[in-house]
C-alpha cells in the first residue's frame, strides 16, 4: 500500500503539470512541469523525500525499460528520417552531450550543496 501512495503522489504531481501546462498554454510539455513542480516541493520541504524514496528508486532502477516505446517509435517511422540522417545523428549526439554536461553540473552543485548543508568538507 506504502508504494501505491507513493506512485499516486508522483503521478498527482505529473497530472498537476499537465494541467498547469495546457491551463496555462506554457511552452512545457506537462511532464517537465511536474518535474518542476516536484523539484519545488522537494526544495521547500512540502514533500519530504522519504514520501517518495521507494517509488521514485524503483522507477529511477527500471529507467531503460521506458525508452523501448521512443525506441520502437524511432524505428517504426524511419522512413523520415532516411533524408536526413546525418543531421538526426548530430542532433542526437549533441543533445546527449548537452544532457551530460548539464546533470554533471546539477550533480556537482548537489554533492556541494548537500556537503555543505552537512557540514561536511570537499575531499
Amino acid at each position: 500500500m506504502k508504494i501505491f501512495k507513493q506512485l499516486l503522489i508522483i503521478l498527482s504531481i505529473n497530472f498537476a503539470g499537465e494541467l498547469l501546462s495546457k491551463g496555462f498554454s506554457l511552452p512545457l510539455p506537462g511532464s517537465i512541469t511536474g518535474m518542476l513542480l516536484l523539484l519545488i516541493f522537494l526544495f521547500t520541504g512540502i514533500l519530504k523525500q522519504e514520501q517518495i524514496a521507494e517509488t521514485a528508486d524503483f522507477l529511477l532502477n527500471h529507467m531503460a525499460f521506458f525508452f523501448i516505446p521512443a525506441g520502437v517509435g524511432i524505428m517504426v517511422s524511419y522512413q523520415f528520417l532516411k533524408g536526413s540522417f546525418f543531421e538526426a545523428v548530430a542532433v542526437i549526439v549533441l543533445s546527449t552531450l548537452l544532457v551530460m554536461i548539464f546533470t554533471s553540473l546539477a550533480t556537482q552543485f548537489l554533492i556541494k550543496s548537500d556537503e555543505k548543508n552537512n557540514g561536511k568538507t570537499n575531499r
